[in-house]
């Protein structure tokens, strides 16, 4: 994406340096129509779909030159009949939003039933400043300005779920001039349907300070559940986990799981600490850190490099015995090459990042974890990631690499894959910048020592192997093998393992594999 800009932005400036000849006309911008290339995660997990409109409203210091323009998607960009003002070199403010109204929104009102879908319930909004016109697309960040609840629903009653109700929401949000959104003062609540996809129940509302009610009906029985008042902030999506027995239901607000724009936190570590996301430019700043990031083949923006995120209370471990300190600083290759150590080398840090345990990675600490249902709604959670990215999900390894061990199926059209395994190979001709970076290996909760991962004699002058975390339940273990109540030993989620051990970078592999929680391995966030 950078580089075609860049080579769009040449493109430009050689016409009108062509211009500087006497003989030759100035460029006439008005023969350019105005694309928008938007820069978005829809609520439905995709991009924006071809025939989506928006409207969009250019101001220029003399007054508006376009207002509520409709521009319809094609795939690439928004576009329409609307084109640019002759005048190049005059800037100009850009505002558009999603979706299209025949008037320019005041105010905004969720559908009251959601159960088709909540793309029509989705506002979201983008402005730009300083826009000069241009033959090129316009790359605009649009940012979901309501909130999104996501219900993870565990049904033990034996019965179908026919919906998840949730009560008491008011439905109406008032819409600033700079396209932002709070709840309205004078509508009254509703309830709110939400959209089923698999055992997920999303509903998207006006951010508001509401006393959550759920109703689940499930057999022609309705179960509820009031949950205690909470604060759901504009553009960010919150977790509700719901346990479906037979006569009654539980829930929780787990808080927080992940960011779609700019915003507080209400809870996890380090979801707001000084981040600045610039995707145009390829980078974010976070908590003082600043990461590259690139755009895969699919479809997702990527760290390009390990998170070195170090969450408030850690200290990174430097002792195998330490297995439950959360963070370990990274592995390195001894001087006489004969074994793994640990290294807290600020140049090794930055470029390798640190080793975190599941259970910090996404978000919680060492112990935290006592079920598999909790392990369940982990998935998608945005754990120590800055705001708007999260842990992968095994969808997102599938969907990169094309290979993961069972019961995850292989994905033969995954762009990374190249007929046999990841390759690495292929993703860093792409910028992704992988490699094995190492791990710790603890087997499960009952060891009290660790051993490195990564080293092997048959290629003493590297890590060649290693584990990255992710948020995808795998597999559980318990004391007594097979016995529930004995508590859990071990819990498996599924993650990367990047090997090098292989003759030559071509053959180097990154695949799907199941990590134990008490493994430390790296992070790499990804964009939701």
């Amino acid at each position: 994406m950078k580089k075609a800009l860049i080579l769009a932005g040449a493109a430009v400036l050689a016409l009108v340096s062509c211009n500087k000849n006497p003989e030759s006309q100035p460029v006439d911008y008005s023969q350019f129509n105005v694309r928008i290339e938007p820069v978005i995660t829809r609520a439905t997990e995709t991009n924006f779909e071809n025939g989506d409109q928006i409207g969009l409203t250019i101001l220029r210091a003399a007054g508006a030159y376009a207002e509520n323009a409709r521009l319809t998607y094609d795939g690439a960009a928004f576009s329409g009949d609307l084109k640019w003002y002759e005048e190049g070199t005059e800037a100009s403010t850009l505002k558009a939003y999603y979706p299209y109204a025949s008037t320019f929104p005041t105010s905004f009102t969720v559908a009251a039933d959601q159960s088709a879908g909540t793309a029509s319930s989705d506002f979201v909004s983008a402005v730009k400043e300083e826009v000069l016109p241009t033959a090129n697309e316009v790359a605009m960040v649009f940012k979901h300005r309501l909130s999104r609840l996501v219900v993870t629903a565990q049904n033990n009653s034996g019965m179908p779920i026919e919906s998840v109700v949730f009560k008491g929401i008011i439905p109406t949000a008032t819409i600033a001039d700079d396209l932002t959104a709070t709840v309205s003062a004078s509508a009254e609540a509703i309830d709110i349907k939400a959209f089923a996809d698999g055992d997920k129940y999303y509903a998207i509302v006006p951010g508001q300070k509401v006393a959550l009610e759920v109703v689940v009906t499930a057999g022609g029985k309705a179960l509820s559940q009031k949950l205690t008042e909470a604060t759901l902030e504009a553009g960010k999506q919150y977790s509700v986990s719901i346990i479906v027995n037979k006569d009654e239901i539980k829930v929780v607000l787990a808080g927080e799981i992940e960011n779609w724009g700019d915003g507080g936190e209400i809870s996890g570590e380090g979801s707001d600490e000084d981040f600045v996301e610039n995707l145009e430019e390829g980078y974010f700043t976070y908590a003082g850190v600043k990461y590259d990031v690139v755009k895969m083949k699919d479809g997702k923006w990527w760290m390009a490099q390990n998170l070195a995120y170090l969450p408030e209370g850690y200290t990174p471990a430097t002792e195998l015995s330490a297995v439950t300190a959360g963070v370990f600083a990274p592995i390195q290759v001894n001087a006489a090459k004969t074994a793994a150590e640990f290294t807290t080398d600020p140049a090794v840090v930055a470029k390798n990042g640190y080793l975190y345990q599941a259970e910090v990675a996404l978000g919680l600490k060492v112990g935290d974890l006592k079920s598999v249902e909790e392990a369940q709604a982990l998935e998608g959670a945005q754990g120590i990631c800055p705001q708007g990215w999260h842990v992968p999900t095994g969808a997102d390894i599938i969907a990169l690499v094309g290979k993961a061990v069972s019961p995850l199926s292989n994905n033969p059209d995954a762009p990374y894959y190249n007929g046999a395994n990841g390759s690495i190979s292929l993703l860093n001709a792409d910028g992704f910048n992988m490699d094995a970076f190492g791990a710790v290996s603890i087997q499960d909760n009952t060891k009290t020592a660790g051993t490195f991962m990564g080293w092997a004699s048959g290629y003493p002058d590297k890590i060649s192997s290693g584990m990255f975390c992710g948020s995808t339940y795998a597999s559980v273990t318990y004391n007594t093998s097979g016995d529930e109540t004995s508590g859990v030993k071990n819990l498996q989620f599924f993650g990367f393992m990047p090997m090098t051990n292989k003759a030559t970078e071509a053959d180097y592999t990154c695949n799907g594999t199941k990590v134990s929680y008490r493994i430390a391995g790296p992070v790499r966030c990804v964009r939701d």
